[in-house]
Order: C-alpha cells, then sequence, then structure tokens
C-alpha cells in the first residue's frame, strides 16, 4: 500500500474528496498524508508596474489556513495527522511533480474537475500535467456533477 501520500488541495469539493480518499489510504496502510497547496503568485500588472497587494496576500493566507484546516478535519475521522506544504508557483503541476519527487512520496491522490476533453485541451489542466509528469502512482478522485454522497 501506499506509506506516504502527497494531496494537492485546493478549496474545491473534488480537492476534499480527494483529501477523504487518502486518509482512508493512508489508515489502512498505516501511512502519513501530506496536504500540498500551491498558489499562483499575487501579482497585478498595470501597465508596466508589477505591484504586489499585502490586503490580498493576507486574505489568501487566511483561506490556506481554512483549506488546512478543513482538510485536518476529514483526516481526522481517519485518526490520520498531516502534514502541510503551502508554495506559491506559477507552474502549479510542476510543483506538485516536483514536491512529490523531493518528498519520494509513493503516492499522488488528486482531485478532478471533470471537465470536457474539448476543454481541457484548450485550457489545460492541473490534473492532465500532473499525470504527464508525475513518476509515481496518481489517484484521481472525480466527483460526479450532482456532488459526492
Amino acid at each position: 500500500m501506499y506509506k506516504r501520500v502527497l494531496v494537492p488541495v485546493d478549496d474545491t469539493e473534488q480537492s476534499y474528496c480527494a483529501v477523504d480518499v487518502a486518509g482512508w489510504l493512508a489508515s489502512a496502510s498505516g501511512g502519513s498524508v501530506t496536504l500540498f497547496h500551491v498558489r499562483k503568485p499575487t501579482e497585478e500588472v498595470v501597465t508596466d508596474i508589477v505591484t504586489k497587494d499585502p490586503l490580498m496576500q493576507q486574505g489568501e493566507l487566511r483561506k490556506q489556513k481554512q483549506i488546512f484546516r478543513r482538510c485536518d478535519k476529514i483526516l481526522s475521522a481517519y485518526g490520520v495527522k498531516a502534514n502541510a506544504i503551502a508554495k506559491v508557483d506559477a507552474n502549479i503541476a510542476g510543483s506538485i511533480t516536483s514536491e512529490c519527487e523531493t518528498g519520494k512520496y509513493d503516492a499522488i491522490v488528486m482531485g478532478h474537475r471533470g471537465r470536457s476533453q474539448l476543454k481541457q485541451l484548450m485550457l489545460g489542466s492541473v490534473a492532465n500535467g500532473v499525470l504527464v509528469e508525475a513518476k509515481c502512482p496518481t489517484i484521481m478522485v472525480h466527483v460526479p456533477r450532482g456532488g459526492a454522497g
């Protein structure tokens, strides 16, 4: 089974369902879960001036803490404690696969929004990027349109 599971998280139902699956896997195997939140840099480009808005950054940090708290609550139902890593990077998929390699994880468990193939082709997808680049098993958790349950 998987002893070290990496779970990329954001504030979506798909992400929280992936945390639930990872909690089940970790509890069944006596493994551990690392929550990994990547956010894009908060930079606004106005003409040629790049500014960083501290209020926007504070709001994003609060949101990040809320995400980790909700994930911890889900995992506690399985008796699993999580490590949490947060990173700022414009290349989210690359950041996830890089963390997987450097952290020597056994698997990645992540949510998938379930967009049509045409939308994925045109817009790209973090999930698709991870599937292509990851060098470990990757479990995609898909939530039907009606939601979980």
